[in-house]
């Protein structure tokens, strides 16, 4: 999280100034997809992962939680909500393909699903009323970019509806993109969706 420690202090020095500086958000956002991209590639192999990972996603939450107070351009409000969206909802579907230890049974193995699951529903649940925050947020503020749509995307997956032609075009091009990108956990084919358990 080396990043994230730089960040602080590109934090500290902008609050030094009046007024936020579009280029300074950038920057921060910028290195902070670094930690961002570190954070969701990480594979879960215990129940003790968890707990690590539960750590880092606070400490990052933290972060954006800081360029947002600090950011007035609706774009990067948006984007920053997006990606406070994306860690929970990123973490909850880790969380429920933590493998099962190794000569498990068929009752453990449906006892450490319940527990996962325990562990991911409040994931989702923030995830899913971040993204409302931002889909809300972008419409108040005239904002129909990438972010918006992709934040509406998630939605759409969430809630089981079927994908029309252009959600289809945001999800390839998501899929593609390279900067901003999505977590793979939540677009890619097969494991589409927060509650893509297991696949």
């Amino acid at each position: 999280m080396r990043a994230v420690a730089g960040l602080l202090l590109v934090a500290a020095l902008a609050g030094c100034a009046s007024t936020p500086r579009p280029a300074l958000t950038v920057r921060r956002l910028a290195v902070l997809e670094h930690d961002l991209r570190a954070f969701t590639g990480t594979k879960l192999a215990t129940l003790d992962d968890v707990e690590r990972e539960l750590r880092e996603l606070e400490e990052l939450r933290l972060v954006y939680l800081d360029t947002l107070a600090t950011e007035v351009a609706p774009r990067e409000r948006v984007l920053c909500l997006v990606r406070i969206a994306e860690l929970h909802l990123d973490l909850g579907a880790r969380v429920r393909r933590v493998p099962y230890p190794a000569g498990s049974t068929e009752v453990e193995r449906a006892a450490i699903d319940d527990h996962l699951s325990q562990q991911a529903l409040p994931l989702e649940a923030v995830g899913r009323g971040v993204l409302a925050q931002a889909v809300d947020f972008a419409a108040a503020h005239g904002v129909d970019d990438r972010f918006t749509r992709r934040a509406r995307l998630y939605q759409r997956i969430h809630a089981g509806e079927a994908l029309g032609r252009s959600d289809l075009a945001v999800l390839r091009s998501e899929l593609v993109a390279r900067t901003f990108a999505a977590p793979r956990t939540l677009l890619e084919a097969g494991r589409i969706g927060q509650r893509a358990a297991r696949r």
